[in-house]
This record gives structure tokens, C-alpha cells and sequence, in this order.
């Protein structure tokens, strides 16, 4: 998990479709979400987290992310090499705590306990 942290036109976006770009290149999938619809028009494929991740509005401690094992999205989440999320600070810690608990319902290759998102490389990127 990394986070990238710079204010808006410090070139956040360009290091999201230059990292996209070599890794679909080499024929991995990237998954480019973010907090809000005007910057997930910015990206390349962008959509918006909640969208992407079927995260239900509003979302509250409990929810869930609406994706089925063995549907089209779970076996896309589970050959992803990349989850680029930008503007990451916007979105309440239940979008991300809902991802990983689904994340780790799907994803076929258990990961170890320290792994916070199972054993998908996470980008987050916005600022403060």
C-alpha cells in the first residue's frame, strides 16, 4: 500500500497514467478509481470508487461491498495487479474498510494477516 501526496496540479495524474500505461503494457490490469466523478473523468478508465466497488450510499460501519464471488467483477478484482485510487482522502474509512473486507471474501489467494488490502498493490493519492 502506498500513498501519494501532492496538491492539485503536482502532476498526480500524470504519474497515474504513466503507471497504468507500463503496466497494461505488459498486459496486467489496472483498476483506476476515485473519490469523486469530476476527477474520475481526469483518468484514464476512471470511474468513481463507489461505482467501480459497488459500494452502497450511504454507507455506514456495517455495509458491504455488493460484489458476488464468481461474478464478472470479483474474478476482475481477482487478476488486478493495481488499485489506483485518487483523491483518496475524500472518502469516508468506511469505503475502504468495506473494500477490504471484500477484497478479502474474493480474492483466491488468501493473504497473510498483515495484509491490509489481501494481496492487491493499493496506490491511494490526494491531499490533505
Amino acid at each position: 500500500m502506498f500513498f501519494l501526496y501532492g496538491f492539485g496540479g503536482t502532476g498526480k495524474t500524470s504519474i497515474w497514467r504513466t503507471l497504468a500505461t507500463s503496466l497494461r503494457a505488459n498486459n496486467q490490469i489496472v483498476i483506476i478509481v476515485a473519490s469523486s466523478g469530476i476527477t474520475s473523468l481526469l483518468l484514464p478508465g476512471g470511474r468513481t470508487a463507489h461505482s467501480k466497488f459497488k459500494i452502497l450510499v450511504p454507507i455506514f460501519e456495517d455495509s458491504t461491498c455488493n460484489i458476488h464471488q464468481g461474478s464478472e467483477l470479483a474474478e476482475l478484482l481477482n487478476q488486478t495487479s493495481l488499485i489506483i485510487w485518487d483523491e483518496a482522502p475524500m472518502a469516508h474509512k468506511f469505503c475502504f474498510e468495506v473494500l477490504v473486507q471484500s477484497l478479502r471474501d474474493i480474492i483466491k489467494t488468501k493473504p497473510s494477516s498483515n495484509q491490509i488490502f489481501g494481496v492487491k498493490v493499493m496506490v491511494f493519492g490526494g491531499d490533505f
